[in-house]
């Protein structure tokens, strides 16, 4: 599922509870009078004109952004730099787009990450990277997250943050990005100063616009190839959390091959 469509699909979801909100306020004032009743009538009826015209905004929005298609077959694409896992002489390399309030990218990193750094990254035949992809429209906090990876990132403790905030998705907020630092037993003054200071603002916009660039849409995305010594691939795009297997299908094809 696209961003796009989340997008559309969570805003109309949240103007009908708004509505329906509305109508139940009306039936449990249990009034029959017929002014308090008009009165309640007209405030739906404002409600429903809201409603109306930010469906008609939202509209006019998606109907200017040009459509974009995942990636039906090989990419080329630069693998870029960003925090890893394994050997930088592996001979695949695994790209992640992510996002850290994303339910699937959790599924992920809880149920699959773990069986491909057991069997590939750990024994030498994969680098796993890892670029930030946040969708800000439907996920407000994803943004600063990924920020605070990267903070972490700076006294050696990327992956424990990124551990740690997936595990609790729903508490994502500035003060408890700070709080998990403090439970991680990280420098406080440095790390609340990268992330009020935005130190990595501009390296998580870049991974957006890298991860557009090569049809990145929703998340979680993979790219799976061969790094060539340029730093570029030409890779494989699994979209979703899939289970290990299909990882496994697309990493023990490329081992097979013969070096170029």
């Amino acid at each position: 599922m696209t961003s796009r469509k989340i997008f559309s699909t969570s805003m109309v979801v949240g103007f009908l509870a708004l509505l329906l909100s509305g109508t139940a306020a009306m039936a449990d004032t249990g009034s029959n009078d017929p002014g308090v009743l008009r009165q309640e009538l007209d405030a739906v009826k404002t409600d429903l004109e809201t409603i109306k015209k930010q469906l008609g905004e939202m509209q006019k929005q998606l109907a200017q952004r040009p459509a974009a298609a995942a990636p039906a077959g090989p990419v080329t694409m630069s693998v870029g730099d960003g925090p890893a896992l394994g050997s930088a002489d592996a001979p695949v390399t695994i790209v992640e787009f992510s996002d850290y309030q994303c339910p699937f990218c959790k599924k992920h990193a809880v149920n699959t990450l773990g069986a491909i750094k057991t069997n590939y990254i750990d024994t030498g035949k994969v680098r796993y990277m890892f670029r930030d992809f946040p969708l800000d429209s439907i996920h407000p906090y994803a943004r600063k997250a990924a920020e605070a990876a990267h903070c972490a990132g700076d006294q050696g403790k990327f992956w424990n943050m990124h551990d740690v905030m997936f595990q609790n998705q729903g508490a994502l907020m500035q003060d408890n990005l700070k709080g998990f630092a403090r439970d991680m037993q990280l420098d406080l003054d440095s790390f609340n100063a990268c992330l009020d200071e935005g130190k990595y603002a501009k390296k998580v916009e870049a991974d957006v616009a890298a991860g557009s660039a090569v049809g990145v849409t929703g998340t979680p995305g993979f790219f799976i190839g061969k790094a060539k010594p340029d730093g570029t691939m030409v890779a494989t795009f699994v979209k979703g959390a899939q289970p290990a297997s299909a990882f496994s299908q697309v990493i023990d094809r490329l081992l097979e091959e013969k070096a170029e």
